[in-house]
């Protein structure tokens, strides 16, 4: 299937470098061993690190990584999903071919993160969801399937021609770790579409008096069906369900304001009840939400001065700022003759680099010990042409040791940006040698390649033959391992061509 993946002797450098064997080596809970947690959360740690950073591709690699060796867990499922949303939309659902070997899909866990890898590609996909869920309940993770399974209801639900076929078999999956409700609720739907499927009637009958049993408290509450049962207040556990949904309808959207809304003018005071309802605003995203977003926020940063109320106002002037831009760009996109469309989008754009550095100068201000945000604030200079400013927030940045391959990278290409080839070369070296034991095969190869740049300058301008042979050796490496990528083919051709000219031996 090629989704997910690094080659498999990367895979065991990425398990190395967290004190972890490669399933096919050690243990996963899927070949029949008990789950490893601490093994599980350097995967996870790590996870969070790297989605801070953006590269969201590879921090999805590390939480199924992680998850191989503690599929049950929660925070790594929703962790990963986080990473997987936000990769998704950035690239359209598309996976790197770099991202999939290390699943095999032998054992029922790699099955299961298989099936994970390609449902949130593909977020909107019932099917997809149905087969998740299955997967998770054939490895009895009863809170995962339970999860997953809820979504996949209501994927399957939200179709245009509900299928049949996908409520039965959540039917199943869910009886098969004790979710009778939930079961009975498939059944239900199923039993819609198909009224003449009398064996399919007595098993709903079943699982709707297996329900009512639990329900009633004639089952134990801590056996795999006791999910929901110590909820007694329906209209909470309506909004906990509403909540938790990856795929939220409109009217279930609608209805999380309004509760948010009633709880804040219950207890305007209460700050986890700001934080929901303006979280809820934002996530509706109309004009009038956004405006009441902020002026909820507003009014909660000069009564409490905690800055995290201050920071989601910025969050909201950012995305106001980017939707303008966004405009802007496809008006000059589209109209690339005219030169004033085009002069306001490069405006916009300026003003938008300019608006995220106040931000998180601002950030960085009251957050001074966060490396990361001083890692993030360095990469809004690098992409304003302020290379400078960017070196001394990556010099600072680099002391976190689960940052400091991604820094170095960042502040070798800031060096090659203000020609100072040797620091470049060097940083650059640095970040290969830092992230070689379990860095992403994309990242690494965008650093050889960076090192082959900076040794061709190095080579060019100061007549160095060494720079020269060594440029040339690293390009051809890229070129045998990936020969279209960028214009390697062009420059392994003019390095060998300054190889000769400089008298270098290859």
């Amino acid at each position: 299937m090629g989704l997910f993946g690094k080659k498999k002797d990367e895979s065991s450098q990425a398990s190395s470098a967290t004190g972890t064997k490669p399933a096919s080596e050690g243990a996963s809970a899927g070949s029949g061993t008990d789950p490893e947690p601490e093994k599980a959360q350097r995967f996870f740690d790590r996870a969070k690190t790297v989605h801070q950073t953006g590269s969201y591709e590879y921090a999805m690699q590390l939480w199924l990584q992680g998850l191989r060796f503690d599929p049950g867990s929660m925070s790594g499922l929703e962790g990963y999903f986080q990473s997987a949303t936000l990769h998704a939309e950035k690239s359209g659902g598309k996976i790197s071919k770099e991202t999939a070997k290390v699943f095999d899909g032998k054992s029922p866990v790699e099955k299961f993160l298989l099936t994970l890898l390609a449902w949130s590609m593909k977020i909107k996909d019932a099917s997809l969801a149905v087969k998740s869920t299955e997967a998770a309940a054939g490895l009895e993770l009863a809170e995962t399937a339970f999860w997953i399974g809820e979504k996949a209801l209501v994927l399957s639900k939200g179709e245009a021609k509900p299928k049949k076929e996908n409520f039965t078999r959540l039917l199943e999956a869910f009886a098969k770790v004790g979710a009778y409700d939930k079961a009975a609720e498939a059944g239900d739907v199923a039993l819609r579409i198909d009224p003449g499927d009398g064996d399919l009637s007595g098993r709903v009958r079943n699982m709707s008096a297996q329900s009512t049993m639990a329900k009633g408290g004639f089952d134990q509450t801590g056996k795999a069906g006791g999910f929901r049962a110590n909820i007694r207040d329906l209209d909470k556990q309506r909004q906990l369900e509403d909540a938790d949904r990856i795929v939220k309808t409109e009217e279930t959207i609608d209805r999380l304001i309004a509760d948010s809304e009633e709880a804040y003018a219950k207890s305007p005071g209460d700050l986890a009840v700001i934080g929901a309802y303006a979280k809820r605003l934002r996530e509706r995203g109309r004009p009038e939400d956004e405006e009441a977003a902020f002026r909820v926020l507003s009014k909660a940063f000069d009564e409490t001065k905690q800055f995290r109320f201050r920071q989601e106002m910025g969050e909201i002037r950012l995305r106001r700022a980017s939707r303008a831009l966004r405009k802007h760009e496809e008006a000059a996109a589209a109209n690339p003759e005219n030169a004033e469309l085009v002069e306001k989008a490069s405006q916009a754009r300026s003003q938008y680099r300019k608006m995220e550095i106040e931000e998180y100068k601002l950030r960085v201000a009251s957050y001074p010990t966060d490396l990361g945000l001083k890692y993030e604030l360095g990469r809004k200079y690098f992409e304003s042409g302020q290379y400078e400013e960017a070196i001394a927030l990556f010099q600072e940045a680099q002391s976190d040791p689960k940052l400091r391959g991604q820094v170095l990278g960042m502040l070798a290409e800031c060096f090659l940006k203000i020609e100072w080839l040797d620091e470049a070369i060097q940083t650059y070296r640095r970040a290969i040698e830092v992230l070689g034991e379990m860095g992403s095969p994309t990242v690494l190869l965008e650093l050889r390649y960076g090192l082959v740049i900076a040794l061709q300058e190095k080579a060019t301008k100061e007549r160095d033959a060494d720079s020269a042979v060594e440029g040339f050796r690293l390009a051809s490496t890229i070129a045998i391992q990936q020969i279209s990528y960028r214009d390697v083919r062009v420059r392994r051709e003019q390095l060998k061509a300054l190889v000769s000219e400089l008298g270098g031996k290859l």
